[in-house]
């Protein structure tokens, strides 16, 4: 969105970083044989998830190529926040001019400076050194340098690139709304942008509102809308607490944000999205596949990667009753599915009577 080149230094660090996803793939063919030869697999594994993590784990503690996954993701954990910033900082002084003049535009912003954050945010999510707003322009390290340069690097198939394919997803979750009429629509969780940009291409003519606790997020939102031409308003708030009027809005939407909550704050969030909708509004969030959709190696590595990679919610999203807390609510017409071909996003959807 923003046009930026980085220096020989910065982009070699965040090549090195993006290459260590990829390069876990055969440590963890090599751990998946080990459990194989040790007769361990979905008939013998422990139902019981903290019971099935001492069947792997202590058959896995002195295989060289767990103890090495476990390294390199102690290190990446450790350093991916500190290295995008180092890369920011050699091009901040070129950086500033373009976001001075993207603070001019269609995009607004309202920030609330007497915000209370809740404790549960104040949790380094990915282990990011200072987390959301640990830097003044985390907007655009995080959403920039770390999700394209890294994650989205590290994800990407062989010819493609970062930006489309790690984007692609949202499009196709936007594009699986069940309607195209929503004349307002609430995305809560916004981080810089990226998913309310895709809404944008599905919904042109909607009004789009978007809400975050970060300002550094925020500020960078403003800066990727009004750099798309979009006319997004954007407001600091509380996913939970929006301040938005009863019944004033047609679709509540996320993408990639309840395995950050806990199981409380979700069920908090999912009465909020019950009560700005107008009736016959529609919830629809995209998430993580829940771990009863996965086999019992799959549902393990996942919680332990969640376990050591600062993701210390996941568990309790991941394995929470959403059709019954939605039915609770007072929601209709409920869906709880993935979307092919690898049930991702995982969607979680309702209809206000």
């Amino acid at each position: 969105m923003i046009d930026y080149k980085l220096k020989q230094h910065g982009r070699a660090s965040l090549d090195f970083l993006a290459s260590l996803g990829p390069s876990m793939a055969s440590l963890i063919k090599k751990q998946t044989e080990e459990l194989t030869k040790a007769g361990l697999n979905e008939a013998t594994l422990e139902e019981d998830l903290d019971k099935r993590a001492l069947q792997i784990e202590g058959k896995l503690k002195n295989l060289p190529a767990f103890r090495s996954q476990n390294l390199l993701g102690e290190w990446h954990s450790n350093n991916h926040a500190r290295i995008a910033t180092s890369a920011f900082n050699e091009i901040e002084n070129e950086l500033i001019v373009k976001f001075d003049k993207l603070q001019e535009g269609k995009t607004s912003l309202k920030l609330n400076p007497s915000i209370q954050i809740p404790k549960y945010y104040k949790y380094p999510i990915h282990r990011t050194t200072g987390g959301w707003d640990g830097h003044e322009h985390m907007g655009f390290i995080h959403g920039e340098l770390i999700h394209r340069k890294i994650v989205g690097k590290a994800l990407t198939p062989a010819g493609g690139t970062a930006y489309n394919d790690i984007n692609s997803d949202r499009l196709k979750f936007a594009s699986a709304a069940p309607r195209r009429d929503y004349k307002t629509i609430l995305e809560v969780g916004c981080s810089s942008g990226p998913y309310t940009s895709k809404l944008s291409e599905v919904f042109p003519s909607s009004r789009i509102l978007a809400c975050d606790l970060s300002a550094s997020q925020l500020v960078h939102a403003q800066r990727n809308g009004n750099a798309l031409g979009y006319a997004w308003e954007l407001f600091q708030a509380d996913g939970r607490f929006t301040g938005l009027e009863e019944n004033s809005v047609d679709l509540f939407t996320s993408y990639i944000i309840l395995h950050e909550l806990p199981v409380d704050i979700i069920s908090e969030v999912l009465n909020e999205g019950f009560r700005v909708l107008k009736s016959g509004g529609e919830l629809f969030f995209g998430d993580v596949a829940p771990f009863s959709a996965m086999d019992k190696l799959s549902s393990w590595r996942t919680d332990y990667l969640a376990r050591y990679g600062g993701e210390p919610y996941w568990r309790g999203s991941a394995t929470m009753d959403m059709i019954s807390e939605m039915k609770k609510i007072g929601f209709i017409d409920i869906k709880y599915k993935g979307m092919e071909p690898k049930n991702y996003p995982w969607i979680t959807f309702g209809r206000k009577p």
